[in-house]
């Protein structure tokens, strides 16, 4: 049946008051965040559900155990569950609350499975963490015949992340409150060498959650990005020209995390990503001369010799 109003503008008067609500909220919990971050965290968490992916180690775990003594009912997910179920019951006797769930989120399947019986068992998610992510390194001249680097990289970092998002997301909308955290990386900002299948993936995500944060900033629900340098976690050990590189450590990592949930700041990024972007405007072709310059210094082995050793760059999945 034809829809009359689909031929037609309509104008509505917008909500202003979210707005206004916003900006207050924004200078509190930012002050907070500084000056009482323990005392903060645990007033916006405490008897929250908060599904954190990717927490079976690294940044995830460390996060889980903060976000548990803080109050929280923390929803452990990753596709090793024993390691999950070790996490778990350490929570547990530390006092805290914290139930496993494993899955493939690059399985679309497992994903929604995964999100029915959270919003069977739980009633749904105050706080989505997408931390789980894959990182691939490797030229694309050494990916003609690896397409699917490219697509496991978009499975993973994109479609799972947003399809957790797309499921949960309904829920947050009906109680008028939720908060959903997609974890990028500083490249998105400084554009490496060698990570085309990688920051393809975290663009899209960033280009979904810019969108969705504007079509929502009048609901109550709040998207948020953190935008990591590289961090010294089990990601990168298989990357051996890391060991010389300077990473932030995991400490820090995880007070950005907690930062980002107190203050639901549309955006966590450091002075090397702020100077990388304000380079690439203003200087294009001189930040890609040193980008390439960097490129064509370090020495990186074809597919063939990666093989003979066995190539590391299989072992991606991140958090």
């Amino acid at each position: 049946m034809p829809n009359p109003k689909a031929d037609k503008v309509l104008f509505r008067k917008p909500k202003l008051k979210p707005y206004l609500d916003r900006a207050r909220d924004h200078w509190k919990w930012n002050a907070k965040s500084v000056f009482k971050q323990k005392q903060a965290l645990k007033e916006r968490v405490n008897g929250k559900t908060v599904l954190l992916t990717g927490a079976s180690s690294g940044i995830g775990a460390q996060v889980a155990e903060h976000l548990a003594a803080a109050g929280a009912i923390v929803l452990l997910v990753a596709r090793s569950r024993e390691k999950l179920e070790i996490i778990a019951e350490d929570l547990h006797k530390q006092g805290g609350s914290a139930f496993v769930y494993t899955a493939d989120l690059s399985n679309g399947r497992e994903v929604d499975a995964l999100c029915q019986q959270v919003i069977q068992n739980h009633g749904g998610v105050d706080i989505l963490i997408n931390n789980a992510g894959r990182s691939i390194r490797r030229s694309i001249k050494f990916s003609f015949d690896r397409f699917h680097d490219y697509e496991r990289t978009m499975q993973l970092n994109y479609f799972g992340s947003i399809r957790m998002a797309m499921r949960l997301l309904p829920g947050m909308l009906e109680r008028g409150d939720g908060h959903i955290i997609n974890v990028s990386t500083v490249g998105v900002q400084a554009n490496p060498a060698r990570f085309s299948a990688y920051l393809g993936s975290k663009w899209a995500l960033e280009g979904w959650s810019w969108v969705a944060a504007n079509e929502l900033a009048h609901t109550g629900v709040t998207i948020s990005t953190i935008n990591y340098p590289l961090v010294r976690t089990p990601m990168i050990a298989p990357t051996k020209i890391y060991d010389y590189t300077p990473a932030m450590s995991p400490e820090k990592a995880v007070d950005w995390m907690l930062d980002i949930i107190i203050t639901r700041n549309k955006r966590k990024v450091g002075p090397l990503g702020l100077g990388a972007l304000a380079m690439y405007y203003a200087l294009p072709k001189t930040s890609e001369t040193i980008v390439n310059a960097s490129y064509q210094v370090v020495y990186e082995a074809p597919p063939a010799q990666l093989k003979a050793v066995g190539d590391p760059k299989k072992k991606g999945e991140a958090r």
